[in-house]
């Protein structure tokens, strides 16, 4: 009896063979022209042989594929200074996925990545007001672990992520987000004078990662870093929380590295820078 061969599970968007696939020579044309926009978008202007220079690429052949480019509004010519440079039509083309990001999807397999490295409780978490909202999370399977709940809202002067935040706007931003100068305390650990919050912020500004050691909730510790925007404005904040006696002064360090990291990696994904 014969047996039926399964089809080819495709995903949608996906051609549904391979046998037809581009001959190499459309490929290096197109992997050519995408280095050609990575040059000039590093430059506010190249001439020809600047730009075939750096791409390490024959003149004729980086004139061709800037004429193309031209011709679709991706890049400019100046005929004065003879310099060429990114065009307007790039800017729509990168301005489509401004309308579209959304920082918690982009973070999701980041953000469980995390959690699974350190085996604690990763949050995403955003600022509106004079709160920080967390936004997505991933839980640790620890019996015995931290948990905020999804829209849940934390005080940003409280809050390892709301710190790390903080600390990296400008002191004309972080004023109107503090508001007056005596803060909440929550606990004998709250920084309740805007001078000792001032202080913190600026040793999170140097160290890259934030310390929330049971400012908001005794016997729960955090650290957190800031995910920035292509202004290099934060936007939100990548946090690792757990109970102190899973996160002594020992662990801190590591724990505060590796979320530091993850978050340039989600600022870079994010922003593109």
């Amino acid at each position: 009896m014969n047996q039926a061969v399964p089809s080819t599970v495709r995903r949608r968007g996906r051609p549904s063979s391979t046998s037809g696939t581009e001959s190499g020579g459309e490929v290096q044309s197109l992997d050519r022209a995408i280095a050609l926009l990575e040059v000039l978008a590093q430059s506010d202007g190249l001439t020809l042989s600047e730009v075939a220079r750096a791409a390490e690429l024959p003149t004729s052949t980086v004139h061709r594929l800037l004429t193309t480019l031209e011709r679709r509004g991706l890049v400019g010519h100046d005929a004065a200074t003879g310099q060429w440079m990114v065009g307007i039509g790039l800017f729509r083309v990168g301005s489509a996925y401004l309308r579209i990001r959304k920082l918690p999807e982009i973070a999701r397999s980041l953000l469980r990545e995390l959690s699974h490295g350190v085996n604690e409780t990763v949050n995403l978490s955003l600022i509106e007001g004079p709160h920080l909202i967390c936004v997505a999370q991933v839980e640790s399977h620890a019996a015995v672990r931290a948990f905020f709940r999804i829209g849940g809202d934390l005080p940003i002067h409280a809050s390892g992520g709301g710190k790390a935040i903080l600390a990296a706007m400008n002191p004309e931003a972080r004023r109107a987000w503090l508001g007056g100068d005596q803060l909440q305390r929550f606990t004998e650990h709250t920084h309740v004078s805007r001078r000792a919050l001032q202080a913190d912020l600026a040793q999170i500004a140097e160290r890259g990662f934030s310390i929330d050691d049971e400012e908001h909730t005794p016997g729960m510790r955090c650290v957190a870093a800031a995910v920035l925007d292509e202004w290099r404005e934060p936007v939100g904040a990548i946090s690792v929380s757990a109970p102190t006696v899973r996160m002594p002064p020992e662990r801190i360090a590591d724990l505060g590295a590796r979320v530091r990291e993850a978050a340039r990696r989600l600022t870079t994904q994010y922003s593109g820078r």
